[in-house]
């Protein structure tokens, strides 16, 4: 696929990972839907950025997790740019805080809720536009914690991401051969996440990986972008994590 004019819903896209995809789609000559849940200052920034390049952009907030949101959010996009060529569901709950024997019904649910559900109900929504014309390409962002092996002490989180990979390639069965589904699995990624982490925990993170460094977040965007322009892969979740699976 030919990205340039495309229309581009990055959900999440106020900062980390999301942002700097959002950057790289508007470099690219996309039309870019920014969108975030309370970070109107990141978001604000993202889009400003994107303006500097040019490039069409337009700004809706959206909790995913909550479904009138998602169908406020998928309304604004198609009375703004009439259309949706490609979905990147990347708004999530980052690693949980309470530790998952003493979490409670509520601390689960909102992260499946974010992290799952969102995602499919947004999906839902974009396979119905491109449906009708034909084409379009569906992608998530998981994690190295839904990986067969587990995700450590994340337990939520990492079961959130493990079925976000399953219903990438479920889905993507369902909507062949006119919409492509397909998933990138970040490695451990400088984000703003792991500040204020003692240097020894981020010295253990690194060192579990072949390649002994840090992802940046604009090989991330670099997969992303990979996933929209190719139309020969579909149902596969694309790690880029540093041969961290390898163990």
């Amino acid at each position: 696929m030919d990205i340039r004019n495309k229309v581009v819903v990055i959900t999440g896209s106020s900062s980390g990972i999301g942002k700097t995809t959002a950057i790289r789609f508007a470099k690219e000559g996309a039309k870019v839907v920014v969108n975030y849940h309370s970070n109107k200052k990141g978001a604000e920034e993202t889009v400003a950025e994107i303006k500097k390049l040019g490039a069409e952009v337009a700004l809706v907030q959206a909790d995913v997790s909550n479904e009138k949101d998602i169908e406020r959010l998928f309304s604004s996009v198609v009375g703004t740019f009439k259309t949706v060529d490609i979905l990147i569901n990347n708004a999530g709950e980052p690693l949980e805080k309470i530790p998952f024997l003493e979490a409670k019904y509520a601390d689960i649910l909102e992260m499946v809720n974010t992290n799952l559900i969102g995602p499919m109900l947004c999906s839902q929504h974009a396979v119905k536009i491109m449906k009708k014309q034909g084409y379009g390409k569906i992608l998530n962002t998981t994690s190295i914690k839904g990986a067969e092996y587990g995700g450590g002490s994340s337990v939520v989180y990492a079961a959130t991401k493990s079925a976000l990979n399953n219903f990438t390639k479920t889905l993507a069965k369902q909507v062949a051969p006119a919409i492509h589904v397909n998933a990138v699995a970040p490695g451990y990624v400088k984000t703003r996440s792991y500040d204020g982490m003692p240097q020894t925990k981020l010295d253990n993170y690194i060192n579990q990986t072949y390649l002994k460094r840090w992802i940046i977040e604009d090989e991330i965007a670099d997969a992303f972008i990979f996933l929209a322009k190719n139309d020969a892969i579909t149902g596969q979740v694309l790690y880029i994590d540093g041969g961290f699976t390898l163990k």
